[in-house]
């Protein structure tokens, strides 16, 4: 797609991602916590699991993600980490303090959830934003770009369609079934024939009405309830229908 000319979906590059640890287990969670993250962000990543740490001539990540209880830090050889989001995970004190001559964003206790990952996530946020996924328009001879990640909902208005984010909403000439079509599935889904919905903003739904977080209410078609319901039941189980765990690298 040419600059400026139509509407189109643009990424810079997928954020390099290294998860050190030696543990099955941690590593096996870590990576389907990170392709949920992922997903409901709308960030291309891709990733790598290494027992031990990086050398610094080896291959640079965006985001870093330290087990301190199966990997030891090496006393020589210090990897710049300045362009790295170092997120430290230890359920000991000690050694996630010993972790600070490298600039951690974040720590992690082995018990972390979804919201504790998508917080120590957040602390390194410039690190990886050039994974997003956006939305590109133009606009008044410029062109602007619009995370996905953080649109609620779109709603049909004539020959546009608005995306709300919360307080702020962006107005671009599209039609929803063009757009449909063209926004990731998940998490974006059709609630309506004039609505598309993200699903992490959707808290409850009747026959009728759809819920959303901050007491949004949007009109639920009655073909899309059986559908709509399906994917909402996947995407909290923690299996978002149409993705795929990556494999190691």
């Amino acid at each position: 797609m040419k600059r400026g000319i139509g509407v189109g979906l643009v990424c810079g590059e997928a954020v390099h991602t290294v998860i050190c640890t030696a543990s099955d287990t941690l590593a096996e969670r870590l990576k389907e916590l990170l392709l949920r993250w992922a997903c409901s962000e709308c960030v291309m990543l891709s990733v790598e699991r290494m027992g031990r740490f990086p050398l610094s001539e080896e291959r640079s990540a965006g985001l870093l993600l330290l087990d301190m209880d199966s990997v030891e830090l090496p006393e020589h050889g210090r990897r710049d980490t300045e362009k790295t989001g170092l997120i430290v995970v230890s359920r000991d004190a000690g050694r996630a303090i010993r972790s600070y001559r490298w600039h951690p964003a974040a720590f992690l206790k082995p018990d972390f959830d979804m919201r504790r990952l998508s917080e120590a996530l957040g602390a390194c946020e410039k690190l990886w934003q050039q994974g997003r996924l956006c939305l590109e328009s133009p606009y008044r001879r410029r062109t602007f770009q619009l995370p996905l990640g953080r649109v609620c909902y779109v709603e049909a208005a004539a020959h546009y369609c608005l995306f709300s984010q919360g307080e702020r909403t962006a107005r671009i000439r599209f039609s929803t079934n063009e757009l449909e079509t063209l926004l990731p599935n998940p998490p974006f889904a059709r609630c309506h024939r004039s609505y598309l919905v993200h699903l992490d903003a959707v808290e409850g739904l009747n026959y009728t009405t759809l819920t959303l977080r901050g007491g949004v209410r949007l009109p639920l078609g009655r073909t899309y309830i059986k559908p709509l319901r399906e994917a909402l039941q996947m995407w909290r189980s923690g299996e978002p229908a149409g993705y795929r765990l990556p494999d190691w690298t």
